[in-house]
This record gives C-alpha cells, structure tokens and sequence, in this order.
C-alpha cells in the first residue's frame, strides 16, 4: 500500500521553537513560540588624536527626519576634518551599551546590530579637532510593521541522534525571491565537529536544504546556528530572532532495495566496503502503474499504525471504487516512511509464504501500490533498528524520486549545491541561542494506503 506522509518539524520564531507535525493531505496544527527581541540603544566614547585641518564636521546615517527605515539598516557616523569623540543612540528612552566599531583612524563608528520594529532612535554624536568641538543629532524611526519570517527544519528533532544520510531540510512560511535567497543562507552556519564539506540547494522558493558532500561520518556533531535576526527576506517579512539546534549522526546503516530481485538487504556498515549482509529478506514492491520511487532515501520517521486510504492518495476512479484490487483503507502497522509522499517499508500480513498464500509469496511479484512490503517479523525488525536518516538505496524501478516524490536531496547532482555551512575544528565551541526545548507531542492523522 502506500499513503499521504505526515512531516515532523520542528519550527522556529523569535529564537524559540515548538515542533510541529504536518501531512500531505490534512492540515497540521498550528504551532507557535515566542521570545522577544533584542532591544539595541546605546551610548560609546571613544578616544582619538585631534586633527588640524578645515572645520570638522559630522554625517550620520540614517539622515535626521528618515523613516521607515529598515531594520537592516547601520547606524553610521562620519567625522570630516575630526575625530569622533563620543556616539550615543537611544531607543524609546534607553540609554545601554552597543556592539560597535571604528575605523579610519577613529574618524568613523558603526553599529550593524539590527533594529527594532516601529522604534525611534536618536544618534547624538561629537567630534574634535584642534579647532574645536561639533555635535550632530538624528532622529529616525524604522518601518512601522513586518511580518516574521518563520523557519520550519523538517523530520530533525534537537539532541537527536540520525543517520549518516540526513539533509537538514528548511521551510519557510513565505516564498524567498532568488534575489534575496543567498542572504538568507549566508545568515545560517552549519557547523561539524570533525568539518566536513556540505552546501545547500533551493528545491523551491520556501524550500532549502543541506547536506554533505558525501555521506556524515558516523560519530559527526553537527550545530546549526540561524543569526537571522533582521534579516530582509522581501515583501515585508523579516527575520525577529536566531536560533539553534543540534544533532549527532550515529552508525552507518544502509539498506538496499533490488526492486527486480525483490530483495531487501540490510547492511550495518558500507556495504562498498566490504560489510556483509546484517539481512536478506524477500520483498514485494510497487506493480505496474504503482511503483516504487528509485534512488538514495532516508528513513524519515516511523509510525507505528498508518491507516491507508487508496481513494485520499491517488484520488483516481479505481482508487476510489472502480477497482477491487486498487481500493483500499486499513490500518498498516509497523510503518517506516522513507519518503514525504507516503513510501514506507512496513508489515504486509495478507502476503504470505507457501502455497498457502491468498495473494503471491514475498519476493515472488511486485504487488504493492508503491510501499515496500515485508513480513510482520521483518518490519518490527526493521523498525526496531532503523534510525532516522538512515540510508535507503532503492535501484530496478523506472520511478526515479525527485523533490516531489521522496526528498531527492541525494539525486540532485553535488555540483549544483551552493557551498555553505561553516567548517570547524574538532572539540572547538559552536556559538549560538540555546536550542530549543518546547516540545509538542506528535498527534494521529488519518492518511491513505499498501
């Protein structure tokens, strides 16, 4: 049988993060997280050699009277003919300390920390020189309102422990232009202890993932730290906080799929390397006009009953009635999903051994609707010891898995992936927000089929 998937997610807001758990078809409940944001005012002195030269003067930027100034937007101060002697920006009445800089010999200062929303500001800054002292003021005020950009990271869970095939997938609650795309990524470090190469790829304008060049080394830990604190992402969304999360990449585990063999074979180690066999079972995959998606998956999450309704996933007329043996809706247990679209490795008790069987005996003919069906015993089996992320090598159909139809994180080509991430050594500190803690229990959903 095969099914409508459920997604399990965690999303972040604000720096805090709730999961969330999501489906093809139905609607998932609605989560929500908030903490506040930082509130950036400050006042910073700085000593500096006086300079003789025309009379000195000041620019600060954003200019006295702007508004809807972005949140985005630095705070800079220019001494002509000086240097900057004291800065003072004050927000709303506060009057605290700013990260800033100098440069050019102490003739500029600037704060690059992000704003708030429908705040004013007013930057009060001094220069000096051998003739003197010159004071320049601005006031400002920044847009009055903006949408939080929202981040959803898909089937990970902070802590966890996955396997060496798991992308870091990313979802945001509005489309991202292409423009504006590399700016996000830019705000989000991957960091794996030891390093290992990895980059990201847009599926779509909401969709980005990431995941290393070549399979994680067991033992890997991995932190990604989003600073995406006022970050434009275009058409009034802004990003209103960081955030942080953490994973561990656990043993090696593949599993390949011979759909012409009508094989399952389980390998606890790379089997390139000469692992032997942990398993062999026979198996039964998609038939004719239901087969199975063809590529490298990954064990997304397990269930263990999924009712499967053929009608809610192929939405066909034989799905839906017309056809005996293409209509379905039963409970299916001992479920493993290794793609978003309702493929799952799991227990099929109506397909038998001997000359007893009502159908066809495992490993004899594909009569699936796509799923990948064993025994009851080899389903718990596999269940039991699957791991999320673990790698699934499916090979003999003609279904090849793309984003659509089961991730295709590992079918898109390494050179289309945009390097990113952030190397470091190992044992080194990975900076961040603390990571997420508040957890929603993952609920039922009603989805479709074997």
């Amino acid at each position: 049988m095969r099914s409508t998937a459920r997604r399990h997610a965690w999303l972040f807001v604000l720096g805090a993060a709730a999961i969330a758990v999501s489906a093809c078809s139905p609607t998932p409940p609605a989560p929500t997280a908030t903490t506040a944001s930082p509130v950036p005012s400050a006042s910073a002195t700085t000593g500096g050699h006086l300079v003789a030269a025309g009379p000195p003067s000041v620019v600060v930027t954003p200019s006295d009277g702007s508004t809807g100034v972005g949140l985005d937007a630095p705070i800079q101060v220019s001494a002509i003919n000086a240097t900057i002697g004291t800065v003072q920006v004050q927000e709303n009445g506060a009057d605290d300390t700013l990260a800033w800089t100098t440069g050019d010999d102490g003739a500029e200062w600037s704060y690059l920390g992000g704003l708030d929303v429908n705040a004013g500001y007013v930057v009060t800054a001094t220069a000096m020189s051998a003739g003197g002292e010159t004071v320049a003021t601005s006031s400002f005020h920044t847009i009055s309102s903006a949408q939080r950009l929202l981040t959803t990271v898909l089937y990970l869970s902070d802590g966890e422990t996955v396997g060496v095939g798991m992308p870091i997938e990313l979802e945001f609650n509005v489309p991202v232009a292409p423009a504006d795309q590399p700016g996000i990524i830019a705000h989000i470090a991957v960091l794996s202890s030891p390093p290992q190469p990895g980059g990201w790829y847009w599926f779509d304008d909401e969709d980005v993932h990431y995941r290393p060049e070549s399979y994680w080394q067991p033992g890997t830990q991995v932190t990604i730290d989003a600073d995406l604190n006022d970050v434009d992402a275009g058409n009034g969304y802004w990003g209103l906080g960081d955030w942080s999360m953490s994973f561990t990449v656990g043993p090696e585990h593949v599993t390949v799929v011979d759909t012409q063999a009508r094989t399952l074979t389980v390998y606890d180690g790379d089997p390139d390397s000469g692992t032997q066999p942990l398993y062999t079972w026979p198996t039964n995959t998609g038939k004719t006009g239901y087969e199975t998606i063809d590529g490298t998956l990954v064990v997304l999450y397990h269930e263990p009953v999924v009712v499967m309704n053929s009608c809610q996933t192929f939405h066909t007329s034989a799905a839906c009635g017309g056809d005996p043996s293409d209509t379905y809706n039963e409970a299916v247990y001992d479920d493993t999903a290794v793609s978003s679209d309702g493929y799952f490795i799991h227990a099929a008790p109506w397909v038998c051994y001997g000359d007893s069987c009502s159908l066809w005996p495992y490993g004899d003919v594909n009569s699936s609707h796509g799923c990948i069906n064993l025994s009851t015993d080899n389903a718990i089996t596999y269940y039991n010891w699957s791991q999320v992320g673990d790698v699934v090598e499916v090979t003999g159909s003609p279904l090849q898995a793309s984003f659509d139809d089961g991730e295709g994180d590992w079918q898109v080509p390494w050179s289309d992936f945009l390097p990113g991430g952030q190397e470091v050594a190992s044992g080194s500190a990975t900076p961040g927000s603390p990571a997420a803690t508040d957890v929603a229990a993952p609920t039922a959903a009603s989805v479709a089929g074997p």
